[in-house]
């Protein structure tokens, strides 16, 4: 009996431990299950999102520069656009709710892209651009669709937690069946699993919150520190980009960087492949004491913990996020940091494709100056901050002497070549302060802030000399006639300071070019003739 009762305990506890690890089993698969389903259908609402913030940016960018190449992310965001929703309906199933929501996303879409669309042909037909009243319409449109989007984000993350506390509590449900003592201990682990899940998930969710609403790239990567950092207490983060000329990592650190293993490792000057992770593509960690056949330039000067992540999009790295802490970063903790830069990369990408787009529409493609609509606004600041500091501000005009015979002597194409030459010694012959523009055609515009008339002269004459003593490749050489107005001795407006130097600038070709004239000599002169 004693065999009997052994071999049924046995048999009981075998059967228990099989029963418990069955229904452990059944309700891991669920949940992964409903958790990998929420997580794609989350992403196929962030692609939709990406891809109409996609076709804004190109239209916006074509209708400012008429330029066709803001046309490609036009049509890639539509057609992206076509297959998020697609998915996000497959995902969607059956569900009434999020497919009306799915259909409103839909429909302020095709308004979005058919007003849109005909605004572009009619700028290619007619060379029109869209009126106020049109940009505004569109505005609307496309603010009514990032409403219906969150609004849908908002129905996946309910849906998304409720089927979580749904399958916890059938967990319990099913472990209360076996004993008491597993209800409890069951009902503990659920409740602080659950606990730590909404945690998580309400992190994560005003992390994206704010990403989404932040105003520039680096106020984003700084957010994303201070997640992180909140993520893994005591730690320390930095957030590595690479430049859009992809020769160095820019870097951005957190507030407690020098209280961490970061504290004194030299981060400026790197390269992309000074950071390992942004070199092989993935993770990157490292711990104390560990001796690894590829030391990092970065994460090998630091004495703690480590871990870095690469800032993947679309199979590109566009930077990295590293964390440092004396104590050992847990596992847990290194997949929240990777939920964290898989959740913020995208935006990241999205804010810096927007960033280069603004600065390629202010922007001369042929020289590399701003353009007359940067200088404009450039204008309007510097006078507003000269008027603060009661400091003054020199405006010079300077144009090409003879440059139509340059254009039909040798060609439209060298003429290309000595503009770019004429604004590659203006960017490497001003101060980091001043201000250079393609102002139109062969003229251009300086500003020279903290500058009165007589300095801003010496500065004309050095930038005359420069030009007529450079040899151009296929041109020869070049003069320049400048004009020179200065705030607040010959204007007090931004309209008049221009239109003094212009006619400073029209005095110096009138008394034969290759000089440089000043408002004041410019009255002079005319005063003279009158007389």
């Amino acid at each position: 009996m004693a065999q009997i009762s052994v071999r049924r305990m046995t048999a009981l506890v075998l059967m228990t431990v099989l029963l418990i690890g069955g229904t452990v089993f059944a309700a891991a698969t669920i949940a992964r299950n409903s958790a990998v389903g929420a997580a794609r259908q989350q992403t196929a609402s962030e692609l939709m999102l990406a891809a109409m913030l996609n076709q804004e940016t190109g239209a916006r960018g074509y209708f400012e520069t008429h330029d066709t190449t803001f046309l490609q992310p036009y049509t890639l965001g539509t057609s992206a656009f076509v297959r998020a929703l697609s998915e996000s309906r497959g995902y969607a199933g059956g569900d009434a709710v999020l497919q009306e929501a799915l259909s409103d996303q839909a429909q302020r879409s095709a308004q979005w892209h058919a007003a849109a669309q005909a605004q572009i042909d009619r700028l290619q037909s007619v060379g029109k651009t869209p009126t106020l009243s049109q940009a505004l319409a569109a505005k609307a449109t496309m603010d009514g669709f990032r409403t219906a989007n969150a609004a849908y984000d908002a129905q996946l993350t309910e849906r998304r937690d409720g089927a979580l506390a749904a399958q916890t509590w059938e967990a319990v449900g099913l472990a209360a069946l076996l004993s008491l003592a597993l209800l409890f201990a069951g009902g503990l682990l659920v409740r602080r699993a659950e606990r730590g899940q909404r945690e998580r998930a309400r992190r994560q969710r005003e992390l994206r919150e704010l990403l989404q609403v932040s105003e520039s790239e680096n106020e984003s990567r700084l957010l994303l520190i201070r997640h992180i950092e909140r993520t893994v207490p005591g730690s320390a983060g930095a957030v590595f980009n690479r430049n859009n000329s992809d020769d160095r990592l820019e870097v951005v650190i957190g507030e407690g960087f020098e209280e961490t293993p970061l504290r004194g490792v030299e981060l400026e000057q790197l390269k992309p492949r000074s950071c390992l992770a942004v070199r092989l593509s993935r993770p990157y960690e490292r711990r104390p004491g560990e001796d690894t056949l590829m030391q990092c330039e970065v994460c090998g000067k630091v004495n703690g913990d480590l871990a870095c992540e690469p800032l993947l999009v679309g199979g590109e790295v566009i930077g990295s996020v590293l964390v440092a802490r004396n104590d050992a970063i847990g596992e847990r903790e290194r997949d929240r940091l990777r939920d964290s830069v898989v959740q913020a990369a995208p935006i990241l990408a999205n804010q810096r494709n927007l960033a280069l787009a603004e600065s390629r529409a202010a922007s001369d493609a042929l020289t590399g100056l701003p353009n007359r609509r940067a200088a404009d606004e450039t204008l309007k600041r510097m006078m507003a901050h000269a008027g603060r500091r009661v400091s003054p501000l020199s405006a010079v005009l300077l144009d090409l002497d003879h440059f139509k015979q340059v254009n039909d002597m040798h060609g439209h194409e060298q003429g290309d070549r000595a503009l770019a030459a004429v604004g590659q010694i203006l960017s490497s012959t001003l101060r980091a302060s001043d201000f250079a523009a393609r102002y139109g055609g062969e003229e251009f515009l300086i500003l020279l802030p903290d500058t009165n008339r007589a300095a801003a002269q010496d500065v004309a004459e050095k930038l005359r000399l420069a030009i007529a003593g450079a040899e151009i490749s296929g041109v020869g050489s070049l003069t320049a006639s400048f004009g020179i107005a200065a705030l607040p001795d010959d204007a007090s407006e931004a309209e008049q300071l221009i239109r003094k130097a212009d006619r400073a600038l029209y005095a110096a070709k009138a008394a034969g070019r290759n000089r440089v004239e000043t408002a004041i000599s410019s009255n002079v002169a005319t005063s003279s003739s009158l007389a």
